[in-house]
C-alpha cells in the first residue's frame, strides 16, 4: 500500500485534506494507496494516512481522525490544526525550498542552530511500525519535543537515534513520547543482558546499604578498644554486624561463590576465587571471635570487599559497553525487514528479512539499508558503503550496477534483484567473519591463560604462607588473617585476564569502521615483526577490472563464437577475468556455450564442448596450441598490443582465438608503495601475467623485484624463499586466487575482489580495496600493539609491586581492594583511550 511520491500541486480541486479535512488552497500534496488517489494539505497528513492505511487492513478512512494517531499528531503539530496553522507551514516549506537556498545550506543552518554544548546521544530498538512514514512521524515527534536536538529513525532496521540536551529532557521522555504514539522503543542492550545488570544494581545498592551500617557498626564496636564494654552491649553491636554481613555474603556475593566454586572444583581459579576466600577468612575469623565475646571483629573488611568489587564490575561493564559499541553498531545493519515487489504489490510490501530470497525483487528507499546483494534492476540513487568499506564518499548507482548489503540509501529509490541473501551477502558473511575473531585467541592470550591457571594458586599459596611467617614471628592471629586476607585481594588476575580481549575487541571494531575486515587478529602482533612485502600484480595493484578490449579469431571462428566458448568455461568462475568475459557476454546478447566435464588447472581451465576440448588461460597454460601456430597472426596480435595483457582460447588442440584485454593501475598504489619504501621494506611484485607486463608495472610503480609467469605455488615458493633468507613475510593478493602465497606468507593481507569473502585464504581483507589501506593497517595494528603491551606490562608491574607491600602489613584489605579495582580499571581506561583516539 505504499504510496507513490507525492508532489506538491497548486490545484486546488478537491477542496479538502482526505485525513484532516482542511482545505487544499495552500497547494496539495497526492498520493496513490491501493490503486486509488488522494489529496491532502501537507506532509504530515499523507505520511499518518499511510500509517494508518497499512494498520488498519482495509478499514474505512473516514475514521482515521478519530485514531490515537491522528490525535497525537495533530498535539504535536504534525498534522495541522487550523487553517491558519496549515499556511503558516506552507509558508516555512516555501521559504526553505526558495531558490540560492539548497538542501545543504538548510541542514547545516539547522544543524548549526541545534548545536548543544551538553549534547547526549541516545540508541533505541523500535518495535511495531508498519512503513517507512511510521519512522518519519516518529522523527518529525521527537524534533518538536523539547529538549530533542535531532532524531534518525530508520525503518528497515527498526533503529532510532537522538540528540538530546540532557539538562531539557531524558532517555525516559523521549520513550515515553515514543510510546505515546503507539510504538515500543528500548535500548538495543534492553534484552536478557540488560535485565541482568539491572539485577546486579539492585545487589549492589542492597550491599553498600547494609555495609555502610556495619562499618558504622564496627566504628562503635573499635571504640571499645579505648573503653570498656559489657557483653550485652558488645553483642547488641556485634550481632547486626554479623547478619548484615551475612546477607551481604549470601546475597551480594552469591555470583561470586558460583564462580569460586566452579573455579575450585574445576581447577580454573580466577579472580572470584580470591575475593571469596579473602571475605570468608574475615567473616569466620569474626565469627569465632563473635562467640568468644571478642571485639576483634571484621565484618566490615568482609562485607566492604564484597561491595567493592560489584562496584568495579559495574564499571567496568558499562566501561566495556563502550568498547562493544562500535561492534553493536555495526551488527545493528541487518534490516529486519525488506519491501518485496511482485505482481500483486509492484510497488513492494514489507514482510520479515528472513523470507527474502535470490531472485526476488526488493525495493529500497531514502535511508533503507539494503538487506542482499544484487543488481539495480531500474532507478538511480546515492548509496553510502563507509559500513563496509570506511570511504564516507557517496557512490552514483544505475541500472546494472551491483549492491552491496548492509549500504545505506542516500538519495534516490532503487529496485534491484537479489542475488546472495542471509549468511551468503556481503554483510552475512563480514558478520560470521567477525564473529568467529571474537571467540579465537591469539599466541600471546593462550599464554597468559597458561599464566592465570596457576596465577591464583600462587597468590593462595603466599597469603597462607604469610599468615605462617606471621605466626611464626610472634604476630597476633588477627594481623594474620588480615595480612593473609591483604595479599590475596590485592593481586590482579582480572586486569590480565582482560589485557588482550578488551584489546582484540576494540581492535576489531574500529578496525571495521576503518574498511578493514579482520579475520584472525593474531595478525595485528604479525604485522610488527614483518620487514617484506610481496605483492600480485593483477587485481591488487591494478584494479582487476580487466576490460575485454578484442577478441582476435585465429583460426576458422568468429569472435562471438569464441566468447560463446569462454562464457561457458568461465559461468561459475571466482576469477575477475571469467567476470569481465561474463559479462561481455551478456552486454553482446551472447549465450554461453554448453561445456561438461571442466578442470580449474593453476593457469586456466579446461572442458569439453560440442565441438572438442575447449582450453581458456595464459600462454603457459596453452604452450602446445600455440607452438602449433605458423599464421603470423599471433604475433602480429602481441606485437600490435604491448600495454595490454592477453587470455588465449584453445579449441580441439589448436589455438583459436586471442582475447585482449587492459587494466589500469589502482589510484592509490604509487603512494602506497612509496610509503612503504620509505619505512625500509623490501619491496616485490610477482604476476601470473608475462614477465614483460609485470617488469613494467613493477618500473612504473618503484619495484624494483618484479616477476611475471609465476603460477600460484610459484607465488608460495617465492614468498618460502624470501623466509629462507630471512625475511618475515607480508604477502597482500585478491584473497582467493593468490591462497597458497597467503597461507605460506607469516602476514596475509586480501585486496577485497568482490568474491566469497568466506573463501578467502587471507588474514586481514581490505574491503575498500585501496592498497593504500595496507599502511593503514600496519599504523593502527602499532597502536593496538602498543595497548596490549601497556595494559600487560602495566598489570605485571602492578603485581610485581603490590604483593610484596601486601604481605609486608603496610595495607589494609579494604586498600587492597580498591587497588586491585582501580588496576582492572586502568586496563579497561587505556583500551577506551584506543577507541576515542580512533572514534
Amino acid at each position: 500500500m505504499s504510496p507513490t511520491p507525492g508532489s506538491i500541486d497548486n490545484n486546488t480541486s478537491p477542496s479538502s485534506c482526505d485525513l484532516c479535512g482542511l482545505s487544499l488552497s495552500h497547494g496539495q500534496i497526492s498520493g496513490t494507496f491501493s490503486g486509488k488517489a488522494y489529496h491532502f494539505c501537507c506532509n504530515g497528513c499523507r505520511q499518518v494516512f499511510n500509517i494508518l492505511l497499512e494498520a488498519s487492513d482495509g478499514s474505512d478512512p473516514r475514521t482515521f481522525k478519530h485514531s490515537d494517531l491522528f490525535k497525537q499528531c495533530r498535539e504535536k503539530g504534525i498534522i495541522p490544526k487550523s487553517e491558519a496553522e496549515l499556511a503558516q507551514h506552507q509558508a516555512v516549506v516555501e521559504s526553505e525550498s526558495s531558490p540560492g537556498r539548497g538542501p545543504a545550506e538548510i541542514g547545516a543552518r539547522q544543524a548549526t542552530d541545534r548545536q548543544s554544548e551538553n549534547e547526549l546521544e541516545l540508541f533505541l530498538k523500535l518495535s511495531n511500525m508498519w512503513c517507512p512514514a511510521c519512522a518519519w512521524v516518529i522523527d518529525e515527534t521527537l524534533k518538536k519535543s523539547t529538549g530533542v536536538i535531532d532524531a534518525n529513525c530508520n525503518f528497515s532496521t527498526d533503529r532510532l537515534h537522538v540528540r538530546y540536551d540532557p539538562v531539557q529532557t531524558s532517555p525516559a521522555q523521549i520513550t515515553q513520547v515514543i510510546a505515546r504514539l503507539g510504538y515500543n522503543a528500548v535500548t538495543p542492550d534492553d534484552t536478557l543482558y540488560a535485565a541482568e545488570r539491572r539485577k546486579e544494581f539492585v545487589r549492589f545498592a542492597i550491599s553498600a546499604f547494609l555495609t555502610m551500617n556495619i562499618m558504622m557498626l564496627s566504628w562503635s564496636l573499635y571504640s571499645g578498644f579505648l573503653t570498656e564494654f559489657s557483653t550485652e552491649t558488645i553483642y547488641k553491636l556485634s550481632w547486626p554486624a554479623f547478619v548484615m554481613a551475612t546477607i551481604v555474603l549470601v546475597y551480594g556475593g552469591a555470583g561470586f561463590f558460583k564462580k569460586a566454586w566452579f573455579g575450585l572444583t574445576n581447577a580454573a581459579f580466577s579472580m572470584e576465587s580470591l575475593i571469596i576466600i579473602g571475605s570468608l577468612s574475615a567473616y569466620f575469623y569474626s565469627t569465632v571471635n563473635l562467640f568468644a565475646g571478642s571485639i576483634h571483629l571484621y565484618y566490615d573488611t568482609s562485607a566492604m570487599l564484597i561491595t567493592l568489587v560489584l562496584l568495579g564490575k559495574s564499571l567496568e561493564s558499562r566501561a566495556k559497553s563502550r568498547v562493544l559499541e562500535g561492534l553493536e553498531n555495526f551488527f545493528s545493519l541487518k534490516p529486519t525487514k525488506v519491501r518485496i515487489c511482485s505482481d500483486p504489490y509492484p510497488d513492494g510490501r514489507f514482510v520479515a528479512a528472513e523470507q527474502l530470497k535470490s531472485g526476488d525483487i526488493v525495493r529500497v528507499d531514502e535511508n533503507e539499508i539494503v538487506a542482499a546483494d544484487g543488481r539495480i534492476t531500474s532507478g538511480t540513487g546515492s548509496v553510502d558503503e563507509s559500513s563496509l568499506t570506511g570511504e564516507p564518499l557517496p557512490v552514483g548507482k544505475k541500472p546494472g550496477d551491483s549492491l552491496r548489503s548492509g549500504t545505506l540509501i542516500i538519495q534516490g529509490s532503487l529496485y534491484y534483484r537479489a542475488e546472495k541473501t542471509g549468511a551468503e551477502s556481503t554483510l552475512g558473511q563480514m558478520m560470521s567473519i567477525i564473529e568467529k575473531t571474537l571467540l579465537a585467541k591469539t599466541p600471546l592470550e593462550g599464554k597468559t591463560d597458561v599464566i592465570l591457571q596457576w596465577f591464583v594458586p600462587a597468590i593462595l599459596a603466599m597469603a597462607v604462607g604469610t599468615a605462617l611467617v606471621c605466626l611464626y614471628a610472634g604476630l597476633a592471629t588477627e594481623e594474620a588473617v588480615l595480612r593473609a586476607v591483604t595479599v590475596m585481594v590485592i593481586s590482579c588476575p582480572c586486569a590480565l585476564g582482560i589485557a588482550i580481549p578488551l584489546a582484540r575487541v576494540a581492535g576489531i571494531s574500529i578496525a571495521g569502521k576503518k574498511g578493514i575486515l579482520v579475520r584472525d587478529f593474531a595478525a595485528f602482533e604479525r604485522a610488527g615483526l614483518v620487514d617484506a612485502f610481496v605483492f600480485d600484480k593483477t587485481g591488487t595493484v591494478t584494479n582487476g577490472k580487466w576490460n575485454l578490449k578484442a577478441i582476435v579469431p585465429i583460426s576458422e571462428i568468429s569472435p562471438n563464437q569464441a566468447l560463446a566458448l569462454a562464457a561457458g568455461l568461465e559461468k561459475d568462475s571466482e576469477h575477475f577475468i571469467g567476470h569481465e568475459i561474463l559479462r561481455y557476454a551478456d552486454a553482446n546478447n551472447i549465450q554461453p556455450e554448453p561445456v561438461k566435464d571442466m578442470h580449474v588447472e593453476e593457469k586456466g581451465l579446461t572442458g569439453a564442448s560440442l565441438s572438442g576440448e575447449v582450453k581458456i588461460g595464459s600462454a603457459e597454460y596453452l604452450a602446445r596450441e600455440l607452438a602449433k601456430d605458423h599464421s603470423g597472426s599471433l604475433k602480429a596480435t602481441l606485437k600490435a598490443q604491448p600495454q595490454h595483457s592477453f587470455v588465449f582460447l584453445g579449441l580441439a588442440g589448436r589455438l583459436a582465438a586471442v582475447f585482449i584485454f587492459g587494466d589500469r593501475l589502482r589510484p592509490d598504489t604509487s603512494a602506497a608503495i612509496d610509503a612503504l619504501r620509505r619505512r625500509g621494506y623490501h619491496l616485490s611484485l610477482v604476476s601470473g601475467d608475462g614477465d614483460r607486463t609485470t617488469k613494467t608495472i613493477g618500473k612504473e610503480i618503484g619495484i624494483r623485484h618484479a616477476h611475471g609467469g609465476k603460477f600460484p605455488q610459484d607465488k608460495a615458493d617465492y614468498v618460502a624463499a624470501l623466509q629462507h633468507q630471512g625475511y618475515r613475510v607480508a604477502m597482500v593478493g585478491d584473497g582467493i586466487n593468490d591462497a597458497p602465497a597467503l597461507v605460506q606468507a607469516d602476514l596475509s593481507l586480501a585486496v577485497h575482489s568482490g568474491g566469497q569473502l568466506t573463501k578467502e585464504a587471507a588474514d586481514i581483507t581490505l574491503m575498500r580495496a585501496e592498497p593504500l589501506q595496507v599502511v593503514d593497517f600496519l599504523d593502527f595494528a602499532g597502536q593496538v600493539n602498543k595497548k596490549i603491551t601497556q595494559n600487560l606490562a602495566f598489570t605485571f608491574i602492578y603485581n610485581v609491586v603490590s604483593i610484596p607491600i601486601a604481605m609486608s602489613g603496610l595495607l589494609n584489605p579494604l586498600v587492597a581492594v580498591s587497588a586491585m579495582l582501580l588496576s582492572s580499571l586502568s586496563v579497561t581506561g587505556n583500551t577506551l583511550i584506543l577507541m576515542r583516539r580512533n572514534s
